[in-house]
Protein backbone atom coordinates (compact mmCIF):
# COMPACT_ATOMS: atom_id res chain seq x y z
CA UNK A 1 0.00 0.00 0.00
CA UNK A 2 1.47 3.37 -1.00
CA UNK A 3 1.94 6.21 1.52
CA UNK A 4 -0.85 8.22 -0.13
CA UNK A 5 -3.22 5.26 0.16
CA UNK A 6 -2.38 4.84 3.83
CA UNK A 7 -2.92 8.56 4.50
CA UNK A 8 -6.29 8.48 2.73
CA UNK A 9 -7.37 5.41 4.71
CA UNK A 10 -6.38 7.03 8.01
CA UNK A 11 -8.27 10.20 7.06
CA UNK A 12 -11.33 8.17 6.04
CA UNK A 13 -11.37 6.31 9.36
CA UNK A 14 -10.89 9.53 11.32
CA UNK A 15 -13.75 11.18 9.42
CA UNK A 16 -16.01 8.26 10.34
CA UNK A 17 -15.30 8.77 14.03
CA UNK A 18 -15.46 12.57 14.20
CA UNK A 19 -18.93 14.12 14.21
CA UNK A 20 -19.49 16.37 11.20
CA UNK A 21 -20.99 19.07 13.40
CA UNK A 22 -17.82 19.43 15.48
CA UNK A 23 -17.00 23.11 15.41
CA UNK A 24 -14.21 24.90 17.21
CA UNK A 25 -15.09 28.36 18.52
CA UNK A 26 -12.11 30.56 19.35
CA UNK A 27 -12.92 33.51 21.64
CA UNK A 28 -11.99 37.03 20.56
CA UNK A 29 -8.86 38.69 21.91
CA UNK A 30 -6.56 35.66 22.02
CA UNK A 31 -2.98 35.57 20.77
CA UNK A 32 -2.01 32.93 18.23
CA UNK A 33 -0.56 30.67 20.95
CA UNK A 34 -3.69 31.02 23.09
CA UNK A 35 -5.94 30.33 20.10
CA UNK A 36 -3.95 27.22 19.17
CA UNK A 37 -4.20 25.92 22.74
CA UNK A 38 -7.95 26.62 22.80
CA UNK A 39 -8.47 24.83 19.49
CA UNK A 40 -6.53 21.76 20.64
CA UNK A 41 -8.42 21.64 23.94
CA UNK A 42 -11.86 22.00 22.33
CA UNK A 43 -11.10 19.43 19.64
CA UNK A 44 -9.96 16.89 22.22
CA UNK A 45 -13.03 17.55 24.37
CA UNK A 46 -15.33 17.05 21.37
CA UNK A 47 -13.62 14.05 19.79
CA UNK A 48 -11.24 12.49 22.32
CA UNK A 49 -8.46 12.91 19.75
CA UNK A 50 -5.39 15.10 20.29
CA UNK A 51 -5.13 17.55 17.38
CA UNK A 52 -1.49 18.01 16.33
CA UNK A 53 -0.24 21.51 17.22
CA UNK A 54 1.15 22.06 13.71
CA UNK A 55 -2.28 21.41 12.17
CA UNK A 56 -4.05 23.65 14.68
CA UNK A 57 -1.47 26.43 14.25
CA UNK A 58 -1.74 26.37 10.45
CA UNK A 59 -5.53 26.74 10.61
CA UNK A 60 -5.40 29.44 13.31
CA UNK A 61 -2.86 31.47 11.30
CA UNK A 62 -5.06 31.24 8.23
CA UNK A 63 -8.12 32.39 10.17
CA UNK A 64 -6.25 35.23 11.93
CA UNK A 65 -5.03 36.58 8.58
CA UNK A 66 -2.08 38.45 10.03
CA UNK A 67 -3.96 40.03 12.97
CA UNK A 68 -2.27 40.02 16.38
CA UNK A 69 -5.35 38.69 18.19
CA UNK A 70 -8.44 36.75 17.29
Amino acid sequence: MADDDIAREIQRKANEQIPEHTRIEIPDGLTEDEAVAAAIEQYKAATGIELPEADARAEVRKKMAGRETT
